[in-house]
């Protein structure tokens, strides 16, 4: 029998006892290189990556959503591959197993520095200022983040009972139920009834990547006063001269990424997000942009897109399109955008009003060009919503003119390449 090496997280790393297995990127039983992304974990204060310490084959020894004993290995990388299915911890008995297979994460009670035990039955827990009064018989531990969300909608403790951490996903999950109907709601307001439904219907469980999509969203349009601007742009056809004759690039997304990176430095006010009565401007642009082709909607990001070239972008943008199709997107590749670009243009679409992601101050939609029968010119529409907290529709409206003239550059700049092509 050969020797497994233990995936263990690195105490230096972490504070907490305990962390959250959130996601396995490889499957029990696959062989893997040294440094493969193995798995995402969450403790009280932010996500971690975890990485393969060597090469071999990875056996699990938590499921996703379990919490794990930062003492305990989450798997074991051995020479030869693990000869049945995962097998759980042994410090876990199968009270415990049951629970983490219905989604609970029970922990043993111990002492934990932000917390305090109250005179009545229970316990309170205390994160960063924001006591979360408790119905529980042990000590409940929220990370920052959902300390944070569970102060803006009005949630206690109280509403998580049998968790004992509490993280950003247990506060979306509560706040978007699969059977709930996704209306959002402003921060402090009373939450919206559906009405009764009469007609005969069928029940069908959203997916957990679309009641996170609903949630994300929810969370934006309720954190922001949305208001939108939209500017008509005239075309010869500026995506396919475009793919005619692709200078640098035959990408119209691509283009209007890089553009929008260097434009976001002179409108900061679209770099931002709101927070009590504050404007937070973003010391980096880093800029979303969004994927769906049916597998469901991801934002992944271009880091300091500013600061990058047209080339540059063209290339992260296919990179990051392969690894949306082939499902190997990781959690830096879809973290911290600061603004995003929602490009439908391929669709056809005449029109588009995007809605503001969570932690942003605005986002651009693109429409497809149209033409009329035996039409020269045709237009497209550029829609731009943006958090009136932050900026206004003067700014919007100059934003999205300075990026007009910019792509209508390319469109002259691909004719004249073009002409020059027919005389030679």
């Amino acid at each position: 029998m050969t020797s497994a090496f233990p995936v263990v997280l690195e105490r230096d790393n972490v504070n907490d006892d305990f962390v959250i297995l959130v996601r396995w990127f490889v499957s029990h039983g696959d062989k893997v290189e040294a440094n493969t992304l193995l798995a995402e974990v969450e403790t009280s204060k932010a996500s971690l990556e975890v990485y393969a310490p060597k090469t071999g084959f990875l056996a699990w020894e938590f499921p996703e959503g379990a919490t794990v004993p930062l003492s305990s290995p989450i798997g074991h990388i051995s020479a030869d591959p693990p000869a049945g299915p995962p097998q759980l911890n042994r410090s876990f008995s199968q009270e415990t197993h049951a629970a983490l297979q219905h989604g609970v994460n029970p922990v043993p009670t111990v002492p934990q520095k932000n917390t305090m035990q109250s005179t009545q039955k229970g316990y309170s827990s205390v994160v960063h200022g924001l006591e979360l009064p408790s119905t529980t018989e042990h000590r409940q531990r929220v990370s920052p983040i959902a300390a944070k969300m569970m102060e803006e909608h009005g949630l206690t403790a109280a509403n998580f009972v049998g968790k004992s951490i509490v993280r950003k996903q247990d506060v979306y999950d509560y706040l978007n139920p699969p059977s709930a109907s996704p209306i959002p709601t402003r921060i402090g307001a009373m939450p919206a009834v559906a009405t009764k439904i009469t007609q005969p219907y069928q029940e069908i469980p959203l997916s957990k990547m679309k009641r996170f999509e609903g949630a994300t969203l929810a969370a934006g349009v309720a954190n922001a006063v949305s208001s939108a601007v939209s500017v008509t742009c005239f075309t010869k056809g500026l995506r396919n001269n475009l793919k005619r004759y692709p200078m640098e690039t035959g990408n119209l997304s691509a283009v209007i990424i890089y553009e929008v990176g260097r434009l976001l430095r002179k409108y900061p006010t679209l770099n931002a997000t709101y927070r009590d009565g504050t404007a937070l401007q973003y010391e980096q642009v880093n800029t979303g942009f969004a994927l769906d082709d049916g597998r469901g909607l991801k934002v992944v990001v271009f880091q300091s897109a500013d600061q990058m070239s047209l080339r540059q972008v063209a290339d992260q943008l296919i990179e990051l399109t392969t690894a949306y199709v082939q499902n190997k997107l990781v959690p830096a590749q879809i973290s911290n955008a600061t603004f995003t670009i929602s490009d439908l243009s391929g669709l056809g679409v005449s029109s588009l009003h995007p809605l503001i992601s969570e932690n942003q101050g605005g986002i651009l939609g693109i429409s497809g060009e149209q033409f009329a029968p035996e039409s020269v010119y045709g237009f497209y529409t550029m829609t731009l919503t943006f958090d009136h907290q932050l900026s206004d529709g003067r700014t919007a409206s100059r934003f999205l003119n300075d990026l007009k003239k910019r792509l209508q550059t390319y469109e002259s700049a691909s004719a004249e390449e073009a002409e020059s092509s027919q005389k030679a």
